[in-house]
């Protein structure tokens, strides 16, 4: 009688402390994608990023990740890629990615303020101009 006292006791504690991880797991997993994000971008592996973001349920906190991916891209192609040696290249670059910022969230102070100064140096240059593409997306923003 004894054994199968213990053996149910133990029965149940398994089974609790099982629900209780299911649970933990299920937080972890949300938290993980933030923290794998976060670590993408410390990394600077921002199409990574991207394509891990892609792949999940379009959630507030994945909008706001997939924001904050492409700011930080964007930032990164300005001020401290050094694999792109064209400077048009670059600030196309950059460009494309707060595009895709302010498609997410049109009030995003640090996009507007990016591109605003990029393109007050393609101003200083009578014969250049972003990309048409480029320019195309950026009227549709109101640029």
């Amino acid at each position: 009688m004894k054994k199968i006292l213990v053996f149910g006791l133990l029965l149940t504690i398994v089974s609790c402390a099982n629900q209780e991880s299911q649970h933990a797991s299920t937080e972890q997993v949300a938290q993980s994608l933030e923290d794998q994000i976060n670590t993408m971008i410390d990394s600077d592996q921002y199409t990574e990023a991207l394509a891990l973001l892609e792949e999940q349920e379009e959630t507030p906190e994945t909008q706001t990740l997939t924001e904050k991916t492409y700011l930080n891209y964007g930032l990164f192609l300005v001020y401290r890629d050094s694999d792109v040696t064209n400077m048009r290249e670059k600030m196309n670059g950059a460009l494309r990615q707060f595009i895709e910022v302010l498609k997410i969230n049109p009030d995003n102070e640090k996009a507007i303020t990016e591109v605003e100064q990029i393109l007050g140096i393609y101003s200083t240059f009578p014969d250049r101009s972003p990309d048409p593409d480029v320019t195309e997306a950026l009227e549709e923003l109101g640029f």
